[in-house]
């Protein structure tokens, strides 16, 4: 008998690991993003994709059930709204290291920049909220609260919209919506403790999307050293179809946007919610160079858009999550 109880003790052991297991990402290392999946009623469901494993690893990270992402980040944190509340922090997945931020006034849609890397609770990071009204809120790490400033530009075109952001050189650069076609480009930087506001005298870039598209959206990103400005064209009914991307590289010597039709060696990982990672010269088995990966609202599918040859080709990475209540990122699991 006393075979058999140890044989009982082994599997519990296994079992144990296998638990273990299901709590923590996957341990495989990449060197691009994963797609992240996260479903259910409460969001208690966290798969990952592997694009050159064609393979999916289903988790259950207690940390991330009944939040949703506003954003990830390419050091691999991610940021996190409880689905219930305005209750924020930041979540490193793979060390489960948490930082808890002060709540939010309103879920009004939201950006967020991270000045540095948050690890060990660094007060030198500056978090920042903006919302589509163009409302900055901002903290340091272990602040009470969220300071706020309103964005006001002089030009008198009424309503001003947030349209995209990202951080580059120490700045966090944004273009807003002014009216129809208007999309300026502006710096926001800190002084002491208030955001000093700067308008680039960058010139717009030309409107070039075909007729049939009845709208576009935009997405401001760092990438290899550059800013590029994505233009994603939208066709079909509650614009649901994608017709492709135009893609700009700011020029500051020239002060102007320049349309790229190649971006070399570099892939762009793109989710629904804005967030972006842009990796250089990846080589990795079924990741393509030079196109621009992404997702859609409600929908298990990812995209491919290949600026070589301008086709979106679509692959169902995890056939298993469910059709609804679901919300698609990319992670940089460290």
């Amino acid at each position: 008998m006393e075979p058999t109880h140890e044989r009982k003790e082994h599997r519990q052991e296994l079992s144990d690991e296998k638990q273990l297991m299901l709590l923590n990402p996957p341990t495989v290392r990449q060197p691009y993003p994963w797609l992240l999946i996260s479903d259910g009623k409460d969001q208690e469901r966290q798969t990952f994709f592997s694009i050159s494993e064609d393979r999916f690893y289903t988790r259950a990270i207690p940390e991330m059930r009944n939040k949703v992402i506003i954003c990830t980040c390419n050091n691999g944190w991610l940021v996190l709204r409880d689905l219930n509340s305005m209750n924020v922090c930041l979540l490193n997945p793979t060390s489960k290291e948490t930082v808890h931020l002060p709540p939010l006034e309103d879920n009004d849609g939201y950006a967020c920049i991270l000045s540095s890397l948050p690890s060990n609770h660094n007060h030198q990071c500056q978090v920042v909220f903006i919302n589509a009204k163009c409302v900055f809120y901002f903290c340091r790490l272990g602040d009470a609260k969220f300071d706020k400033q309103v964005f006001e530009t002089e030009m008198p075109l009424g309503r001003c919209d947030m349209l995209s952001a990202t951080f580059f050189g120490g700045k966090i650069y944004f273009i807003v919506s002014l009216g129809f076609a208007i999309h300026p480009l502006f710096i926001a930087e800190f002084v002491d403790s208030e955001i000093r506001f700067t308008k680039l005298g960058i010139e717009e870039y030309h409107d070039q999307t075909p007729q049939d598209i009845i709208s576009s959206y935009s997405y401001l990103i760092e990438s290899c050293g550059e800013i590029l400005l994505l233009e994603k064209m939208m066709f079909g009914i509650y614009r649901r179809n994608v017709f492709g991307f135009l893609v700009f590289r700011m020029d500051l010597f020239e002060n102007k946007w320049v349309q790229v039709k190649n971006i070399g060696e570099r892939t762009i990982f793109l989710s629904r919610s804005g967030s972006s990672i842009s990796t250089c010269s990846i080589v990795a088995e079924g990741v393509k160079q030079n196109a621009i990966y992404f997702t859609k609202y409600a929908d298990r599918y990812l995209y491919v858009f290949d600026l070589e040859d301008d086709t979106i080709s679509k692959s169902l990475p995890c056939p298993i999550v469910a059709c609804q209540r679901l919300y698609l990122d990319w992670v940089m699991l460290s």
